[in-house]
């Protein structure tokens, strides 16, 4: 009886497991990705359908509650390779992050790859970076995940830096919003609901305009990563690669601007230089030198996601 009892347990353990993630369905076109409903969604929940192809610069993934395609663009002047996704959510839902250590957020770190692939997440990028911070004994600024604050010091106003600990706020309805640092504290997020909250900043675009960009800390060609929102549970991603043969990087008023010709409304530049990273399906979309996938090797404390599968 009791290894029966023990067989059942194991039956409905792996059958737990292989329900808990949906299959992966790989089509070989674009133009062989499924049909959707009104609302732009697979018709049912079940599985993902996903389009890869590195060489050509074009992810694409779509399911009942999540549309995601990524592009790859490249310009000669200024020298820029960039890629910009774009990720619809069902209405009424939002971008979430997953924290390689839970226990200890911001004391440990992985490698956005690794979170990504545990994790099972469609789109992946690094955030904040707020364990940096933490290290170096500085303000991490207004860190909530999942509902909980888990730091909460930060400026008490605006100051011309890299980071200067601007917010990007998620709220589970869907609605997104970009602050200064100093516009909320973390009790009145929580009290408002903000299921997320990342500092970094500067904010690139607040109510469809650029604010001054030009102080110096802002003018330098780096690596650069920024997240920004079009409406209510869409939202524009931005990684610039740098530091390569084929991308000098960018300044901060020229990811301002390619995210605003996207379409966004608002956005707030995240840590870039080494940190920065865009996956699909856990595994990086950016370009080596000399062809290739060039692989994350900075290891961060979380990741901002969408999709799951």
């Amino acid at each position: 009886m009791n290894r029966l009892r023990a067989f059942l347990v194991i039956v409905l353990c792996l059958l737990f497991c292989v329900s808990a993630h949906a299959e992966l369905i790989m089509v070989n076109s674009p133009d062989a990705m499924p049909e959707t409903d009104a609302d732009g969604f697979l018709p049912a929940a079940g599985d993902g359908y996903y389009y890869s192809n590195h060489a050509e610069g074009l992810w694409l993934y779509m399911d009942a509650d999540t549309r995601i395609e990524i592009t790859r663009h490249q310009t000669k002047s200024p020298l820029i390779t960039y890629y910009l996704a774009d990720i619809v959510c069902r209405p009424g839902t939002t971008l979430y992050t997953r924290t390689w250590n839970e226990k200890k957020p911001g004391r440990t770190n992985g490698l956005p790859q690794e979170i990504a692939q545990r994790d099972h997440a469609v789109f992946a990028m690094s955030g904040d970076f707020y364990s940096y911070r933490i290290a170096h004994d500085r303000y991490p600024g207004i860190i909530i995940r999942e509902g909980k604050a888990i730091y909460k010091k930060t400026y008490s106003k605006y100051v011309r830096a890299v980071p200067n600990l601007a917010n990007m706020a998620f709220f589970p309805s869907g609605m997104t919003e970009v602050n200064e640092c100093s516009d909320y504290s973390a009790k009145e997020y929580l009290e408002r609901g903000a299921e997320t909250v990342l500092s970094f900043g500067p904010i690139l675009i607040r109510d469809g305009e650029i604010p001054k960009l030009s102080d110096s800390a802002y003018t330098h060609l780096e690596p650069r990563c920024a997240i920004g929102v079009v409406e209510r549970s869409h939202f524009i991603a931005l990684l610039v690669e740098g530091r390569k043969t084929h991308s000098d990087g960018a300044d901060l008023q020229t990811c301002a601007e390619i995210l605003l010709e996207a379409g966004c409304t608002d956005a707030l530049n995240l840590d870039g230089g080494n940190t920065a990273a865009m996956l699909f399906l856990g595994e990086s979309v950016q370009l080596a030198d000399g062809g290739g996938i060039d692989v994350n090797e900075r290891a961060i404390p979380d990741i901002l996601c969408a999709g799951t599968y």
